[in-house]
Parts: C-alpha cells; sequence; structure tokens
C-alpha cells in the first residue's frame, strides 16, 4: 500500500485532534477525560494552550515537508521532533500519572506519521 495515501487520512486526524484538544482542553475546559491544566504544573514558563498549538503546527510542517516541499534536512528535523516529542511527553504523562486517550491519540499518529516518512522519502 502506498504510504502517502496512508498519511492523508493520518494527517487529518492529528490535526483534528490537537485543533479539538486546543479547542476543547485550553479554551473552553470542557474535555472530560482531561481536566483543566491537570497535565501541567501550575508554573509552567508558557501558556498551556502551547502544545495543542505546537501540535498543529508539526503535522501542517508534516504536510508541507512531505507533500509540497522535498527539503530533506527540514524533514529530517521533522521527524526527530516528533520522535522526541512522543518520548518526552508519554515518559512524562507516565510520570505524572496522567492518561489521555485524546493526547495519546495524537502522540501515536504522529509517531505512525515519521514511520511512514522514512519510507516515503
Amino acid at each position: 500500500m502506498n504510504p502517502k495515501l496512508i498519511s492523508v487520512p493520518l494527517f487529518a486526524i492529528g490535526i483534528a485532534d490537537s485543533a479539538y484538544l486546543l479547542y476543547e482542553h485550553y479554551i473552553l475546559y470542557t474535555l472530560p477525560y482531561c481536566p483543566a491544566n491537570s497535565c501541567l504544573p501550575p508554573d509552567m514558563p508558557f501558556p498551556s494552550f502551547i502544545l495543542p498549538l505546537l501540535g498543529i503546527i508539526w503535522f501542517l510542517a508534516g504536510i508541507f515537508l512531505i507533500y509540497i516541499r522535498n527539503q530533506k534536512i527540514l524533514l529530517k528535523l521533522w521527524q526527530i521532533s516528533g520522535i522526541l516529542g512522543v518520548i518526552f511527553l508519554l515518559t512524562y504523562s507516565i510520570l505524572i500519572g496522567y492518561f489521555c486517550p485524546y493526547c495519546y491519540l495524537a502522540h501515536a499518529t504522529g509517531l505512525i506519521l515519521v514511520l511512514l516518512s522514512f519510507k516515503m522519502t
């Protein structure tokens, strides 16, 4: 099966999931599985909406790098940032005992997209 064909719905899922987390969790504070601000310490040096916003930007950058511009160096940076981001965020959530299915969906989608991008390039 064609990796580019598989990646299209995955990018859509990643963007939709990150946008949903941004809207529900950090703007409306109503997401039932993610109590508002429970996953981030109160003394964060940046606003809590930054993480899902970075997720949206990361997924959009992947679309740009894979389908529009064939920039090998930027694509490698995108892949490395995705792997390191997933490792960091999963480790952090396990250490603080925070288990969010929406966050984990974004992590899994991102990791699968990075693995598929290795096959596409």
